[in-house]
């Protein structure tokens, strides 16, 4: 392998208002908020002109105008955010009405991505997420429930929201607890023991559990191949860059890099007769990275993949946007990758946390299937809904992307670009739907019994 800069340089390479209310400021020279009124006005503004969705949501953006008529004096009703001479109770029961007020604004946004998340500095603390609100309205939680889900930072795991919290343990680090029996620390290659293992003859396992500290995000990636040939392979975000540069800088290989490597190298080898892409709780990361992984997939006769579209907004104006552009996975050629055959199924397992480059790498997936003729299946339930493209946050960006009110608002997350796929259909909101439905069923997760992967595995089967 190349120098680890050759890998940074590839890898960046791939990469009608009335005049009550208040206008488009593209300065981001706000004056820091000392009322809830204030506040909303800069996060009314914020959202004018930086939220990339406007297509979709309130009526094409036209009914964000009728958002401020409404809410304004609500928010200025509310007086200063953080008042010292209110006692703790009054001063909660009021960041939690501004708080409740933004989740009802908030909370139908289309935006997989989106987040927003209040802090009064009296350790009040909000985190509102629209995704999380579709997933639990669709177990039958009611906006009450979940409003307190929100904003009850130290009891958000109360046995109330137990079913939503099961769902969101199918990933990676989890499967290869309860799907393998592998270990759930540290790193290296052990014997398979769950009982799906057993059955579909998966043997010694690579995997790879990096805790989260200082610098270091958390990782979880399992690599195996089974008697029968299946490649299985799940990692739970796209963070492998560091890595991958690490291994080519040092000349050796490190515990990420090798089970890439050999993922690259096993789906390659003639005895495969068909592969396993988990990419369940997967929640993204660098796109660029999708190359790396993908390009073993590709046909060794094209340079790139075209998976979909993508344009950003081009002004303040809320549904002015650029013209979609082509995007494209490009080969990756740092790596030494080998022959794929597009005779090998591919099955794909996807959940309801399966996000951003996760969506993207469906993406990639399905366009092997619709444009080369791929077998390519979809197991387990609809993604999540958000394949928009986050910007670096060093980049300037003054109509779009991730912002914040100072200093309550701490963070509107929401990204700069539109991604659609191939058909010219947007899955922002709703989630790519799969092929094959296989509902989850906790208690049996927990138990070994992994239904998505045994559909993905009995299919590849016959």
């Amino acid at each position: 392998m190349r120098k680890g800069r050759n890998i940074a340089l590839f890898l960046i390479a791939a990469l009608l208002i009335v005049s009550c209310r208040p206008q488009a400021d593209l300065s981001r020279d706000f004056p820091e908020a000392e009322t809830w009124g204030e506040t909303f006005d800069i996060f009314w503004k914020k959202m004018s002109t930086n939220y990339p969705f406007w297509s979709l949501d309130y009526g094409e953006g036209r009914d964000w105008d009728r958002v401020y008529d409404e809410y304004k004096g609500k928010f200025e009703e509310l007086g200063i955010v953080f008042d010292e001479e209110r006692s703790a109770e009054e001063q909660r029961a009021n960041t939690l009405t501004a708080g409740r007020y933004l989740f009802d604004i908030t909370k139908d946004l289309s935006d997989g991505h989106y987040a927003l998340m209040i802090d009064d500095s009296a350790e009040n603390n909000i985190q509102l997420v629209p995704s999380t609100y579709r997933n639990m309205k669709e177990l039958g939680y009611d906006d009450d429930q979940i409003f307190r889900f929100f904003s009850d930072f130290d009891g958000r795991h109360a046995a109330l929201y137990d079913r939503y919290w099961d769902h969101s343990k199918e990933d990676t680090a989890h499967i290869m607890e309860y799907s393998f029996g592998l270990p759930s620390t540290g790193s290296g290659t052990a014997t398979a023991s769950g009982a799906l293992a057993s059955e579909y003859g998966f043997g010694e396992m690579q995997y790879v559990n990096i805790a989260e500290s200082d610098g270091v995000d958390e990782l979880h990636l399992v690599l195996g191949k089974s008697r029968d040939g299946i490649v299985y392979f799940s990692f739970s975000a796209f963070g492998i860059y560091e890595y991958m540069a690490d291994a080519d800088d040092s000349g050796a290989e490190n515990e990420v890099s090798a089970i890439v490597n050999s993922f690259i190298s096993l789906v390659a080898e003639p005895d495969t007769t068909g592969v396993i892409i988990d990419l369940r709780g997967n929640l993204g990361g660098r796109v660029a990275e999708m190359s790396v992984l993908w390009t073993a997939l590709m046909p060794s006769d094209v340079d790139s993949i075209r998976i979909g579209e993508t344009r950003r907004k081009a002004s303040e104006n809320r549904t002015d946007y650029s013209a979609w552009t082509p995007f494209w996975i490009k080969r990756c050629t740092l790596l030494e990758y080998g022959t794929f055959s597009k005779d090998v199924p591919i099955a794909v397992i996807l959940n309801e946390n399966s996000v951003s480059c996760a969506e993207m790498s469906t993406f990639t997936l399905m366009a092997l299937r619709d444009n080369y003729g791929y077998d390519v299946r979809l197991f387990g339930t609809h993604s999540c809904g958000g394949t928009g493209t986050l910007h670096d946050a060093s980049e300037q960006l003054f109509n779009a992307g991730i912002t914040s009110v100072s200093p309550y608002i701490t963070l509107m997350y929401t990204p700069y670009l539109q991604t659609r796929y191939l058909d010219g259909r947007s899955y922002e909101g709703m989630g790519i739907p799969v092929d094959e439905v296989v509902s989850f069923d906790a208690e049996a997760f927990e138990r070994g019994d992994d239904r998505r992967l045994e559909a993905a595995l009995s299919w590849l089967s016959v």
